[in-house]
């Protein structure tokens, strides 16, 4: 017969000793496998790489799909690969052959679909994909899906966008809310605006405006810094970024660049003796031309006058004056034109003028004064140069 006191010692015992059993268990097999989890940690760090390129900004709609690439590595044989398709079905595929890039070289590329407006009308969702690649070495890839419905700004309305010659301009505002019960102010907006300009599918220009708001109606020009080329055709490209709801939308431009040139109307001043005329430049096409103005009387012949003006570009300013000779008393008709040296006229201005008295026409013989002038001045300081040697 057992003592019940040292049943349970014994019970005790045997429950402490399985438990240090089970615990130093655990330790080996943490020790065990702690060092392997470190290995695979050693390796995973042993591998990674820093990625050769980047795609830091990847838009697609319906009517075009604009990347942007950012080289870490110098790489020799780089392209990009863009793809559009719906339901399985591959419905365009472009290829920009870069050639050999730099590290730290960002390149932008923008493609138009050119897809027909009635192709997909029976389809509702796209995706489009663009690849970044080094050869047949696969470098990045990027891939959204959108809906042929572009989506709408809730808050914010694009009244406007149009590019010309000079610059692009932006026209906004905000959208009343529907509620007919109660006057409600609309809620402001913050946009993002990136602006573009293509030659082609070449980005000859850019830039990015952040964190722009929107209380009431805002407009924005942006005037292009470079000088473009006569009769070349180019794009203007905005996306509109709207942080509230997260929506990107994009809106095109296409322009021909066309020199353009106007006449200050409020800085011309004809009167008997000539005319002074100011014209400012208003593309950035090179305006290389003259200004012409027209006498028309009411009986006689038209006289004509035309000077040189000087190279103007965007917001660019030349006061040009004509001096009237040989234009009789009367009253005429004034027309004045604004021609480049192919004849084109850019921009004209009429008015009216009544020479009282006519002037005379310039000669070589009105510049004899002068020389006889200058010839007696020689003559009498000579002479006096002369005689005060005699007296010494």
């Amino acid at each position: 017969m057992s003592l019940p006191g040292k049943k349970s010692s014994f019970k005790q015992k045997g429950f402490i000793l399985r438990c240090f059993s089970v615990l130093l268990l655990l330790t080996m097999v943490y020790a065990g496998i702690n060092p392997a989890f470190a290995a695979v940690n050693d390796i995973a760090i042993q591998e990674e790489r820093p990625e050769d390129a980047v795609i830091t900004d990847f838009f697609s709609d319906y009517d075009l799909s604009d990347a942007t690439v950012r080289f870490e590595q110098p790489l020799e044989n780089v392209s990009l690969v863009f793809t559009l398709s719906s339901g399985g079905e591959m419905m365009r595929s472009e290829t920009f052959l870069l050639g050999p890039v730099e590290k730290g070289q960002e390149v932008t590329k923008v493609l138009f679909w050119g897809i027909e407006e009635n192709f997909g009308e029976d389809k509702n969702s796209y995706t489009a994909q663009v690849s970044v690649k080094n050869g047949n070495e696969n470098l990045a890839f990027r891939e959204l899906s959108f809906s042929s419905r572009n989506p709408t700004l809730s808050k914010l309305k694009l009244v406007d966008f149009s590019a010309d010659s000079e610059k692009a301009s932006v026209l906004m505002s905000l959208t009343s809310p529907a509620n007919f019960g109660s006057i409600q102010l609309p809620e402001p907006g913050v946009v993002d605006f990136d602006l573009k300009l293509l030659s082609g599918t070449e980005v000859v220009y850019s830039d990015k405006q952040k964190n722009i708001p929107v209380t009431n109606t805002y407009y924005n020009a942006s005037y292009w810094p470079l000088l473009l080329e006569k009769d070349k055709n180019y794009t203007a490209l905005l996306k509109v970024h709207s942080h509230s709801p997260d929506i990107t939308t994009a809106y095109r431009s296409d322009f021909r660049a066309e020199e353009s040139v106007e006449i200050l109307d409020s800085d011309i001043d004809v009167d008997e003796y000539g005319a002074s005329i100011t014209v400012i430049g208003k593309s950035q096409v090179p305006f290389d031309g003259a200004i012409k103005v027209v006498l028309t009387p009411e009986n006689g012949e038209v006289q004509v006058f035309e000077e040189t003006a000087d190279i103007l570009t965007s917001g660019k300013e030349d006061t040009v004056g004509i001096i009237w000779q040989g234009v009789p008393k009367g009253d005429y008709n004034v027309k004045i034109y604004v021609l480049n040296f192919e004849g084109e006229i850019l921009d004209s201005h009429e008015t009216v003028l009544r020479v009282f008295e006519p002037v005379a026409e310039a000669s070589p013989m009105e510049e004899s004064p002068e020389i006889s002038f200058f010839t007696v001045l020689a003559i009498f300081l000579c002479t006096a140069i002369l005689s005060g040697r005699k007296k010494k």
